[in-house]
Order: structure tokens, then C-alpha cells, then sequence
């Protein structure tokens, strides 16, 4: 119990030394290891799940030619002990509350839809990937690397508000918001500018879709911290892209599941 709790605790402490006076990461006025702690848990379980889960077949090699079962309980099962580990490290986020004196807000009932999203991202992926590390078993090294990478491109210490809804790729024309007086006479200094016409897109959306795990620390950070209701937008295509993920990585273990017995 106290190794599923050390983890997300540890990642707590360096975040708060490191990022808890960064002006580019303000969060308002919530405390910032309330903040962030949210987010740890998030990630922690999925690159857990991703890590474990992604060398559930090879840990288990042994029985795979010995007993004929669905191959995929191996990394399903490793998520579901990822899960319960997560559920303990809850215990200090809970001490988090009492320590800052808040309470989490009435909207928090919206958290299991976020942890759905979550599970159902995470079993998808554990399954694609434990089904190809299987076949090209240098790609196991390439996990941590991963899992680096991902934390700090996955809103955990920043907010995702940071991702522009707005981004103009072409067309249109630049039009200057406020325009200040220079010192040289005729000269002006822009302070803001923005688009008029052409063609944006809502990078937030496109986000969501291709990782769905930073709508979910949006949407369990904003309902629980912030009492705000779901933003169903990003709700549903994080739902969508973690369904999508689901029936891919699904079928890809599947297609490579006869070869298990013979290459493991």
C-alpha cells in the first residue's frame, strides 16, 4: 500500500518545489499541489498501465503456450491492479483537502465519467501496445521514454486552457486590438492583435481526440476543484477518441494473438 501511494506523492514534492511559483503555470487561486496532485493521479495511472501493461504478455510468457484462455486478461488484469493502486493513492489527496481547508465540490459526481474515459483509453492502449512490444521486443524500450515525454506534454502541470481554441491557420487578416502611442511621432506600439476570417480550428478538440487523458485532468479538475459543470464538448470527443482507441488497439491484439504462443 505504501508503494502505491509513494509514487504520486514523490511526483507531488518535485512539481510544487519546481513549478509552484512558475507565473506561466498559474492556476488561479487554487493551491497549487491540489492542482497538480489531481493531474499525478490521472497520469500515474495511465503510464503505470502503459509500462506494466504494455510487458504484461512477455511477463507472463510462460503460460501462454501452456493454457488456452483470452491472452488479453494479461494486460487488463495488470490495469485493474493499476486501478486499485491509484484508488489508495486518493487517501492523500484526500489529506490535501483538509490541509488547504476545501471541500470537494457537489459537480465532483461527474469524476467516474472522466475515470470511464480514462479506463477504457488505457485498456486500448495497454492492448495495442502489449500486442506489438510481443513481436518487436526492442519497442519495450521505448516505454520510458514515452512515459517521460508524455507527462509533460499531458496537462498535468499545466492547464489546459494554455491549448488555443482558436488557431488561425491561413486566409484572413491580422487586425490590430489596441494600438499605443510610440515616442516617435506616427508610431504606435501593438499591444494584442487577432484574426479576422480566414480558416481556425479548435486545437483543444483536436487534443482531446488524439489524447483523451488531458480532457479527462481538465474535466476531473474543473468539477471537482472548481464546482464548474462538465464541458460536454470536449467531454464527448475525449469519449470518442478513447472508443476509437478501444476498438483499435482491440483488433490489433487480436490479429496478433495467434503468433503469441509460438514467439513468447
Amino acid at each position: 500500500m505504501l508503494w502505491a501511494v509513494l509514487g504520486p506523492v514523490a511526483y507531488l514534492l518535485l512539481f510544487v518545489v519546481v513549478f509552484s511559483h512558475v507565473t506561466t503555470f498559474a492556476v488561479g487561486n487554487l493551491p497549487y499541489p491540489l492542482y497538480a496532485f489531481v493531474g499525478i493521479l490521472c497520469w500515474s495511472f495511465f503510464a503505470s498501465t502503459l509500462g506494466n501493461g504494455g510487458q504484461a504478455l512477455l511477463s507472463n510468457k510462460a503460460l501462454l503456450a501452456k493454457t488456452q484462455f483470452p491472452r488479453e486478461c494479461f494486460p487488463l488484469e495488470t490495469m485493474l491492479v493499476n486501478a486499485l493502486n491509484t484508488l489508495l493513492s486518493w487517501i492523500p489527496l484526500a489529506l490535501l483537502f483538509i490541509i488547504f481547508g476545501r471541500m470537494p465540490a457537489l459537480q465532483t459526481v461527474w469524476v467516474p465519467l472522466f475515470i470511464l474515459i480514462e479506463l477504457v483509453f488505457a485498456a486500448g492502449v495497454a492492448l495495442a501496445v502489449s500486442s506489438v512490444i510481443i513481436q518487436m521486443r526492442d519497442l519495450m524500450q521505448m516505454l520510458p521514454l514515452i512515459t517521460s515525454l508524455g507527462l509533460f506534454a499531458t496537462p498535468v502541470i499545466w492547464p489546459y486552457s494554455r491549448i488555443p481554441t482558436n488557431f488561425h491557420i491561413s486566409g484572413g487578416h491580422h487586425v490590430a486590438a489596441v494600438k499605443l502611442p510610440a515616442r516617435l511621432p506616427g508610431h504606435y506600439h501593438v499591444i494584442a492583435a487577432h484574426w479576422v476570417g480566414g480558416f481556425t480550428i479548435n486545437l483543444q478538440m483536436v487534443y482531446g481526440f488524439f489524447n483523451p487523458l488531458g480532457p479527462v485532468i481538465q474535466g476531473a479538475r474543473a468539477t471537482m476543484l472548481l464546482g464548474h459543470s462538465p464541458n460536454w464538448d470536449l467531454t464527448g470527443i475525449a469519449g470518442l477518441g478513447a472508443l476509437l482507441y478501444l476498438m483499435f488497439g482491440y483488433r490489433i491484439f487480436k490479429r496478433l494473438e495467434v503468433n503469441f504462443a509460438d514467439i513468447a
